[in-house]
């Protein structure tokens, strides 16, 4: 979540302006490998919930 907020307002958590050569500033294949890398640790959160509700589920079921 904080590096999603660190993108939208511009700035690093510290409240200073983003650095020029931050990832996500660069564009092109610098800005688009710095995606590719980070949006599975986003998305690590909300699936691991979703299997844990899964595996609770089949659990239940068998006994």
């Amino acid at each position: 979540m904080l590096s999603f907020a660190t993108q939208v307002m511009g700035t690093t958590v510290r409240g200073d302006a983003l650095p020029a050569d931050f990832p996500s500033e660069g564009g092109g294949w610098e800005a688009a490998s710095f995606y590719v890398c980070y949006t599975p640790l986003v998305l690590w959160g909300p699936l691991l919930a979703v299997l844990a509700v899964a595996y609770g589920k089949r659990r239940r079921a068998r006994g």
